[in-house]
């Protein structure tokens, strides 16, 4: 069956529609697309009319999806993403596709292994690539997964998901890290017991590593302010204050104060209280340089 797209329901006017959903804005969105708000406002008319029913609906000043937008934004986002990939592995193989992949990162994963893994890499691909790194947080980062900005990261996980493929890469044990100056740092080992009536920082616990944290502090009586999302913040807070110890996992971030602190290991605590996972989307196609580094990584994810 052929199947024509209509002068309302074009592909500008589609990721006119995404985008929009996504900025939740007029303004946002005219600005990024590089069009009039006018003409954003006539395309999104144009679409509501062709469909005959509303897919926006004004609230607060944003552009919030209806019930049945957000189905057509599950289709159009979908469709989008497929025919850019399309495009992308068509003009790679015509030679005419700058060869880049972005892969994005939590700053802790960015130990030597993964410096290594980036160089062996490099040796493997033929021709030149263009590597881009994205730092940033684990929900940012498997967002930006599934809007296609981001190809391949290394990064915690926020619980299963249908649409990612997550396999565990390293993992990396918790300890407590205290003041040189603080009568803890002539330990080696610790028992959670003894940190009662003690002052400790840590992670908040809306993130990857909430749960593992909460099942490790739960009905300890111990009080912990859940404030922070990475080990240097935790560090320079215990460096500066002989009283604070703070239970962090141990990352090579940690290195950066070694000279004002001691790290202290958590008998109560797994080796594995933190999984870096190695992500990307499942169920789409790829282009081949981003193919051969999936083949790389995963030849040696923890089983």
């Amino acid at each position: 069956m052929e199947f024509r797209l209509s002068p309302a329901m074009n592909l500008a006017h589609l990721t006119y529609f995404k985008t929009l959903a996504e900025t939740k804005t007029y303004r946002d969105t005219a600005y990024e697309c590089s069009i009039s708000q006018s003409t954003l406002s006539n395309a999104i008319n144009g679409l509501e009319k062709e469909l005959g029913t509303s897919l926006f609906v004004r609230n607060k000043g944003l552009a919030e999806l209806t019930e049945t937008g957000h189905i057509f934004y599950t289709y159009v986002d979908t469709s989008l993403r497929f025919l850019n990939n399309g495009i992308d592995i068509v003009k790679e193989r015509s030679g005419k596709q700058i060869r880049e992949i972005t892969i994005g990162t939590i700053l802790s994963a960015q130990s030597h292994d993964w410096s290594e893994l980036i160089y062996d890499y490099r040796k493997q691909v033929h021709g030149n690539v263009q590597i881009n790194v994205v730092q940033s947080t684990t929900p940012e980062i498997l967002k930006d997964i599934k809007a296609g900005k981001i190809d391949v990261a290394f990064c915690g996980s926020l619980g299963p998901d249908p649409d990612l493929m997550q396999c565990p890469r390293w993992s990396q044990g918790v300890v407590l890290v205290v003041n040189k100056d603080h009568p803890f740092a002539k330990r080696d080992h610790i028992s959670l017991t003894e940190l009662v009536n003690h002052y400790l920082i840590s992670y908040t616990l809306d993130g990857p590593i909430g749960p593992p944290l909460t099942a490790l502090i739960k009905g300890r009586d111990l009080t912990v302010d859940c404030l922070y999302n990475d080990e240097i913040t935790l560090a320079s807070i215990v460096a500066s204050n002989p009283d604070i110890m703070a239970i962090a996992c141990n990352s090579w971030l940690l290195s950066s104060y070694g000279d004002h602190i001691k790290l202290v290991y958590i008998e109560e605590a797994d080796d594995d209280f933190r999984q870096i996972f190695f992500s990307y989307l499942a169920n789409s196609e790829k282009p081949r340089i981003v193919e051969e580094f999936i083949k790389l990584v995963t030849q040696s994810c923890i089983s």
